[in-house]
């Protein structure tokens, strides 16, 4: 499984509330990738450490895609990312995978994404959905939670499984 970014949002937001907030530079400090970070939304505001996107927000960088109602990331004194929500209708896709849930949150201390309420993980044919889904960026690992009274379930296809439905 390819890692996939925070959200790709870490570089955009650090650069983003440093020009529309005034941040020091410092908060510049640590990109994503090397690819241009586009994002696109209805309407943007920026009050003192916090900057949402509203509207249809599409973030892009390279094969990364986030797609949400809305965004909102919040930073600490320092100029330091302390964490990224997005809500509404969200999905994420690198073009090795997709996942898709009503609500999205990265925290930058703990290295996380979680995404919660009806996660749907897809990896090619197979499926994963959950109610609740913890990534950290640093390992890989991955902890699937189901929602109350519900099961964690997954559809996963063999080598063999793949080659007969061709």
């Amino acid at each position: 499984m390819k890692t996939p970014t925070p959200f790709i949002l870490y570089g955009s937001l650090v650069l983003i509330l440093t020009l529309w907030l005034g941040l020091p530079a410092h908060a510049q400090r640590i990109g994503v990738g090397n690819e241009d970070v586009f994002i696109s939304s209805e309407a943007f505001e920026g009050v003192n450490n916090r900057g949402t996107w509203t509207g249809n927000v599409r973030i892009i960088q390279g094969k990364a895609i986030l797609v949400a109602d809305k965004v909102t990331g919040d930073i600490d004194e320092n100029g330091d990312i302390k964490s990224i929500t997005a809500t509404g209708n969200v999905r994420y896709s690198d073009g090795e995978q997709a996942i898709t849930g009503k609500k999205g949150v990265y925290n930058d201390k703990a290295r996380t994404m979680t995404i919660t309420d009806d996660v749907v993980v897809t990896q090619g044919e197979n499926v994963f959905t959950a109610g609740k889904a913890t990534y950290w960026l640093d390992t890989g690992k991955f902890v699937f939670t189901p929602e109350a009274g519900k099961r964690v379930r997954g559809i996963f296809y063999t080598s063999s499984d793949v080659s007969l439905n061709n």
